[in-house]
């Protein structure tokens, strides 16, 4: 009887997700539109709490919930639909400002589903947690006097964009030049050295370079595998998650497979090859009769 007030389409598109002002939550089926699972956000003090939003992960199946009590909780969707209709099921994590209060204005995970990220709803700042742990790991501060509007994470890098006073603010890391990274040897210098050139520094074979003997010599025999290629998980589909890494996926050819004769026992041995024969035709050799070798030796 309740007006739904919020509804999101799950990642999978399979599963509508609505709540209303007093707290429940109802999931429907896409196609059918029957109710699948139900259940009430409970609270401390206040009896019924109003669901601002509900935001899903890209990867995994999790989801956040916004309620007016201030406090951003984490669902398993698959909890929650085994849980079946009013049911009880535990929020993984909640998260919430236990020193101001803040009531938020937007929530939403990062690309891989490992942080959730909430502006808040007074000011122009920015609160992101570690979804595993529920600690908050950094605050992110706008320009002082703008509310916020609205906050975004990037599918697949570690950007946020936020929105305040028709203002679209990017919130990045800020990219350092390390040209160490490039060659292991390399060392950056802060200003110009004077440097000193070994006499066999560009020979062949360096006779100023001590013998190395022990494990540091067996460390420079280590072969580097420079062609296997890492899958990165932020660039892969959600559906590879589930698949087998060693199964054959694609034949490019359809297999010959010779099937056996009706009514035959089929046995284990290795099969024979097959001979192929083929009519020559001779040119004066008899049709009826035997050949003349063959007559002699009979007479």
């Amino acid at each position: 009887s309740d007006l739904n007030i919020v509804a999101s389409f799950d990642r999978r598109g399979a599963y509508i997700y609505s709540g209303n002002a007093r707290g429940r939550i109802i999931v429907l089926d896409s196609e059918t539109l029957d109710i699948k699972a139900s259940f009430k956000i409970s609270t401390g003090t206040v009896s019924n709490t109003a669901v601002k939003s509900i935001e899903f992960a890209r990867r995994g199946s999790y989801f956040l919930v916004n309620t007016s009590d201030r406090v951003i909780r984490v669902f398993d969707s698959t909890e929650v639909l085994a849980c079946g209709e009013d049911g009880e099921p535990e929020p993984i994590q909640k998260l919430q400002d236990l020193v101001n209060k803040t009531m938020w204005k937007k929530c939403c995970f990062s690309g891989d589903g490992e942080y959730v990220c909430a502006g808040s709803a007074r000011q122009h700042a920015l609160y992101i947690w570690e979804k595993s742990i529920g600690n908050l790991v950094k605050i992110l501060h706008g320009t002082k006097g703008e509310l916020l509007c609205d906050v975004v994470w990037h599918p697949v890098r570690p950007i946020i964009a936020s929105i305040s006073s028709g203002v679209v603010s990017i919130w990045a890391q800020n990219q350092v030049e390390n040209w160490s990274a490039f060659a292991p040897d390399f060392k950056e210098l802060d200003e110009n050295v004077e440097y000193e050139e070994r006499e066999s520094e560009f020979d062949l074979s360096d006779e100023d370079k001590s013998v190395v003997l022990g494990e540091e010599a067996h460390d420079e025999e280590i072969e580097v595998d420079v062609a296997a290629i890492d899958r990165v998980a932020a660039f892969c589909s959600s559906d590879e998650e589930t698949e087998d890494i060693g199964s054959l996926q694609f034949l490019p050819i359809s297999p010959e497979v010779e099937e056996p004769e009706e009514n035959q026992p089929q046995t284990h041995e290795p099969p024979t090859k097959k001979h192929r024969s083929h009519d020559i035709q001779l040119q004066g050799a008899p049709i009826d009769g035997e050949y003349q070798l063959l007559e002699n030796y009979m007479i």
